[in-house]
Formats: C-alpha cells, structure tokens, sequence
C-alpha cells in the first residue's frame, strides 16, 4: 500500500476474546495443500510479528477475524482473532471480483472466450438487438475487468446500508443481468475508472454463456477442486451469483488462491491458469487515485518503498496483497462494517507493519 506518514487517529480498543491465544503459534500442517514453517525457520522478525499481534489483540485494527502470511512458498502465520475459527467460512464481500478475473483467463486458456476484446452485448444478443446507444454496443469484456465500462453508476456517495445506495436498489430487483445490463451509458468504455458492481454480474454471464456453466460450477471444476477447496458458499438469486461479493471461503483457502497469483498461475506440478493471463491480469490500466491503478479486478500500488503490491479488498476489512518483491502473500479477514474509521488505525497501516518482518527491509 501507499506508505503513510502521519495518522490521525481515536482507538477504541476492541480487543480479542479472553479466551483468544494472542502469542505467535506455528501454522499447523493439515496435508491441504498449503506447506508450513515458523518466523524463525524463515529467519523473520517474530518481536516485530509480536508486537502486531498485541496491537491486532488490542482492537487497534477494529474487528480483525485473521490474518495469513505465506512468504517464498510457506505459511508462516496463521493467526485467529476474536473468537474466530480456522475453518470458518469468511465472507470476501469485493474481494470476490477478483475470482471473475481468473476464471475469465481460465475459459480464454480452454479457447471458450476468444479475447478480452469481444464485445459485451455478442453474449446477449436479445439485448444487443433493441440497444440503441452505441457506446454499450461498444464495452468489451476487459472494460468489464478494468472498471472502465462506461455504465452510469455510483455505489460509493451513499452509504452501503442507505436503501438509495444504486447498489442496494439492484439487490432488490429479481434480474440481476437485466439490471446491470439496462443501465444507461455515461462515458466512453475504456475511458474513466468507475467501480461498478454491475460489471461483475455481466462477467459471470459471459462465463455461464460460454461455458454451459454458472461461474460456481465452472470454479469449482477449474480452480477449487485443483486447489484442494472443497468447501465454499456462494450467494445467488434467481440462478445469477453474486460474483461482485457473494462468496465465502475458509480463510487458508484465501491464502491458496493468493499464492497461485504469486506463482503467476502454477500450483504445485499444476497449471490452473497460463502465466500470460496472470502477468496480463497484473498489468495497470488506468490510474485511480495516485499511487493505486485498476489492473482486472485487481489494484496494483506504488509503495515508497521502491515496490509494488497488487491487491483486493473488500468491505469491512477483506483484503488479499500480493507482494513480489518480497515473496509474499498476505490475507486479512475483518468485520470493520460497524466501527468508525476514526475509531480504529487503517488496514494500510496493519500491511506496512507486516512487511517488517523482513530483515533488513527499509523503514517507513
């Protein structure tokens, strides 16, 4: 993330659950596919790691559920906060977007897509007929990836929970498809950075349309059971999945998923998805605010530390980092939805602590 320099802040210590073991414990070797070691193993700074820890412990970060690290191929912690379980299932809210992205490369690998230059509306062609604005008949599927459709919407001046919110007033309808693909037009596709839920619902139809497969059966037989994720929960309505913020997933499985990113695709002896796909998936496409940039689905940040992290987060404290430079992957699961930024130190922060652990890494 962006290094910041001062915080102004108000803590409200949340603090963990009595019975929470806030001391550094090993990650446990369950054979699930993910390999294990210890800071000491992996030569890290455990006082650093500890004092985040008493600092997470603390309520400093909010309502953190757990916080996973994997540095060169090994998870090396595996912390559960607040009551939290292992094998729980966690909501990713926004962070499943990313999961459209992949799998998207995944169909273009198989040959079922083309490229990310085939028009949006050749999928649907009972809308593409009646479509009278030429911008529409103009969106790709990488304007879908990038955020830059050019779809009118705005789910970020209202609050999540205001029943006006553009993103609320789409929960409620029973189309989901017919919705997003009905908006109006406001810019030039491939143009302006506009988040827009909407997008992702189009690319999970484009996934269901090519593959005779709702994106959930398409990721369970493609990257989940390759994987080694058996469990997961995916939201739907009226058969359309919420591929914006519908999906739950145990929180070492998040880690796996990361780390395939990591190794641009590869698991084990496997290839989920081609290493073109991922360094193209990393590639900024437009910038949204200096330093961040929207790549598919995924951000990408300039740190002042002279590297860059690809990230993607979700509401009320989701978020997988993706750090090359340091071989690293990092995932936070939180509950943050009901407690004031004010009251609690960004997760921004939490990311630039972690990454001390490395020895010798530059200071903030």
């Amino acid at each position: 993330m962006k290094v910041l320099i001062v915080f102004t802040f108000t803590l409200f210590f949340i603090g963990c659950k009595m019975d929470d073991n806030c001391s550094y414990q090993k990650p446990i070797d369950l054979n699930d596919g993910l390999h294990v070691s210890s800071l000491e193993e992996h030569n890290l700074n455990k006082s650093v790691f500890e004092k985040i820890n008493q600092d997470i412990c603390r309520g400093k970060y909010g309502n953190i559920h757990s916080l996973l690290v994997i540095e060169n191929n090994e998870l090396v912690i595996e912390q559960y906060y607040n009551g939290w379980q292992r094998d729980r299932l966690h909501f990713l809210a926004s962070t499943t977007k990313s999961f459209n992205s992949i799998l998207i490369g995944i169909a273009i690998d198989q040959g079922k897509i083309n490229n990310v230059n085939q028009k949006m509306l050749s999928y649907f062609p009972e809308y593409e007929t009646l479509e009278k604005d030429d911008r529409k008949h103009q969106i790709t599927i990488k304007d879908l990836l990038t955020m830059t459709s050019g779809l009118k919407w705005d789910e970020n001046s209202l609050p999540p929970n205001d029943p006006k919110n553009m993103g609320n007033q789409m929960e409620q309808t029973e189309d989901w498809l017919k919705s997003a693909l009905s908006l109006q037009m406001d810019t030039l596709p491939g143009t302006k950075y506009v988040y827009c839920g909407p997008n992702d619902v189009i690319l999970s139809e484009i996934i269901r349309k090519s593959t005779g497969q709702n994106i959930a059966e398409f990721a369970e037989t493609y990257l989940f059971k390759p994987l080694g994720i058996i469990e997961y929960d995916w939201y739907s309505k009226n058969g359309v999945f919420d591929s914006g913020g519908g999906l739950k997933l145990i929180s070492r499985d998040i880690a796996k998923y990361g780390l395939l990113h990591l190794n641009l695709g590869k698991w084990s002896d496997s290839v989920i998805v081609s290493k073109e796909w991922i360094e193209e998936t990393s590639q900024p496409f437009i910038e949204i605010n200096h330093p961040f940039y929207s790549c598919y689905q995924w951000q990408m940040a300039k740190t002042d530390l002279g590297f860059n992290v690809w990230f993607i987060p979700g509401n009320g404290g989701q978020i997988i980092n993706i750090v090359p430079a340091l071989n690293m992957v990092v995932v936070i699961n939180a509950d943050n939805r009901n407690i004031p930024k004010e009251n609690r130190l960004p997760l921004e922060k939490l990311m630039q602590d972690i990454i001390k652990i490395k020895p010798k890494l530059i200071e903030l």
